[in-house]
């Protein structure tokens, strides 16, 4: 493997790590608010319609409908409490992997300049 490219992908992994840790801990709280709406005898589906998901991260106003009943809301409630916490999350993984990966790119290329070149 070309070393510029070890440095791309050491450099872009703690942002990439932390994005995937972020996407996991949402999940879990998905699968809490399911848990709790089940409890109240009702089923949430997160995934079963794109609107949802869309409500969710776009439109946090909308992800809670009328006609949910009182362990949906609970369950929504649960996810719209995390989703700000989520927004920041993604977000520092994203400017780490930006800032990651032109600096390991460029720590492979002082490395191949001073160490694997003969002076």
């Amino acid at each position: 493997m070309d070393l510029g490219l070890f440095g791309f992908l050491v450099g872009g992994a703690p942002g990439f790590s932390y994005v995937l840790t972020t996407m996991f801990r949402v999940r879990q709280a998905q699968a809490e608010a399911q848990k709790v709406a089940r409890q109240h005898g009702e089923f949430l589906d997160f995934d079963s319609s794109e609107n949802q998901s869309y409500d969710f991260l776009l439109n946090p106003r909308n992800f809670i409908k009328p006609s949910d009943g009182p362990g949906v809301r609970r369950g929504k409630n649960l996810l719209l409490a995390i989703r700000d916490k989520m927004w920041k999350r993604l977000w520092i993984g994203v400017i780490l992997m930006i800032v990651g990966m032109p600096v390991g790119i460029f720590a492979a290329a002082a490395y191949t300049q001073y160490f694997l070149t003969p002076h």
